[in-house]
């Protein structure tokens, strides 16, 4: 009888960005291919098609293998070993009701070192809590929450690099940004956030999705019909003021239309506490008409008095009537309809957008806070996370905050965002970025026919 020797196992380092302590967990590696179907701003949730892989090497496989009789990877007991192996368990966390369940497969593509992969795909509807001040001008960083039901001492997260993720959106009216590229965060492992009620801290990953709302529907469809019935207020100048019904009928007529326009379009506004930009111009127009409302009240006529008004407050004559009717079309309607072209342009050329490297570098996000102790956005937390590119192109920056502000820049080339923060500019290729070979695909994967 010849006896087999089991292969040494691979000493494996920690990926760059984590700390040394890290070596002698079970990585588990992710990847995944994202489709965004929609996004609800009344409900804040989002829904998604999620394809997600992640690998890891599963403890005592081996063994596990060797005392069933070595069977055949064809096989059904070698099947049941693959199921009943060591599972990392990992679970979303921010789900909003129930997820499908559409696919999950488990591989061994390493029977020697029990290198897994396993394919699990969801369509899912997640919660997240939306940042609407600046609706409909906005940008969303929107996160897929990811955790295990081990502790820190099993198992830690990170990015597999043997296959690139890929984000593509449905989703009506949102666009996409670095779908080829897009962004992972993953915390330090000893973040106060991460450490439960029992006293054991488990690990957590975060998908992050960027999206911009295309608010060229909100102008076409809102902002500039708003803008033109409040415009028609200025039809009551034209109308002598012995008129008052018609004056009173054409003011009305506005006003009326302007709240069932309002109505109609109250499913496509967000319900928040705050005011958003939308909720300011909406303030704004019903102000407006306010004012011609009282105007048209206070310029009302006696025709049996020609030069003098019946109205009981104050007596005006006809040509001041004329001149104050002058000045609101100069001081209202005038910058009213430059008010407007002006929150267009503004809009065109994007300085109502926030960047995206300025939301995920600071604890704007309610969960990043959370996960660095805090407890909502905004709070002065201290800790550390890493965001990764994870697609075609590969970069990672460390980011440090004490007491909720940025202690640390990134060297030049280093980092997930350009100044702009849309991300897109990464580490050199040059300077090759040293991560674990146990989040690698090595040549096993290639040969034993993994997908």
């Amino acid at each position: 009888m010849f006896l087999t020797r089991r292969p040494t196992a691979e000493v494996v380092a920690p990926p760059a960005g984590e700390p040394m302590e890290n070596a002698g967990r079970v990585r588990v590696g992710i990847s995944f291919e994202l489709v965004l179907l929609s996004i609800s701003d009344a409900e804040e949730t989002f829904k998604v098609e999620l394809d997600i892989k992640y690998t890891w090497q599963a403890r005592g496989f081996y063994e596990s293998y060797v005392r069933g009789g070595r069977p055949r990877k064809d096989s059904r007991e070698f099947e049941a070993l693959v199921e009943d192996c060591w599972d990392p368990h990992v679970r979303i966390s921010n789900v909003d009701g129930t997820e499908e369940l559409v696919s999950n497969k488990t591989i061994c593509v390493d029977i020697d070192t029990g290198r897994m992969h396993r394919y699990t795909k969801y369509r899912v509807a997640l919660a997240e809590g939306l940042e609407l001040e600046r609706f409909p001008f906005d940008r969303q960083c929107l996160g897929i929450h990811l955790h295990t039901f081990r502790d820190t001492s099993e198992v830690i997260f990170g990015p597999y690099d043997g296959r690139p993720s890929l984000v593509t959106s449905r989703a009506n009216r949102w666009k996409l940004y670095n779908n080829y590229d897009p962004l992972m965060l993953i915390p330090d492992p000893a973040s106060l956030g991460l450490i439960a009620t029992s006293g054991r801290s488990y690990h957590r990953a975060f998908i992050v999705l960027e999206v911009e709302r295309d608010y060229h529907w909100y102008l076409v469809h809102f902002f500039l019909p708003h803008a033109i019935i409040l415009v028609m207020n200025a039809n009551v100048v034209v109308i002598d003021r012995n008129f008052v019904a018609d004056r009173c009928a054409v003011t009305l007529t506005m006003l009326l239309t302007a709240v069932a326009f309002q109505f109609l379009l109250v499913s496509e506004v967000p319900k928040k506490r705050y005011l958003t930009i939308l909720d300011r111009v909406i303030a704004m127009g019903l102000t407006l008409q306010l004012i011609t409302c009282a105007m048209v009240f206070l310029h009302a006529d006696n025709p049996s008095l020609p030069e003098r008004s019946f109205n009981p407050f104050y007596e005006v004559s006809d040509e001041t009537v004329g001149q104050i009717e002058i000045l609101y079309m100069w001081v209202i309607i005038l910058p009213w309809l430059l008010f407007n072209l002006g929150v267009s342009m503004l809009a065109m050329t994007g300085k109502f957008h926030k960047s995206f490297g300025s939301m995920m570098k600071q604890t704007e996000q309610d969960w990043i806070a959370k996960v660095l102790g805090g407890k909502m956005a905004g709070d002065k937390v201290t800790g550390s996370y890493t965001l990764w590119r994870v697609g075609t192109k590969r970069g990672l920056e460390t980011v440090t905050l004490v007491d909720g502000e940025r202690v640390s820049a990134p060297e030049e080339g280093n980092t997930v965002f350009n100044r702009a923060g849309e991300g897109g500019c990464f580490r050199p290729a040059s300077q090759e970025i040293n991560r674990s070979p146990s989040l690698h695909s090595s040549h096993k994967d290639k040969t034993m026919g993994a997908p």
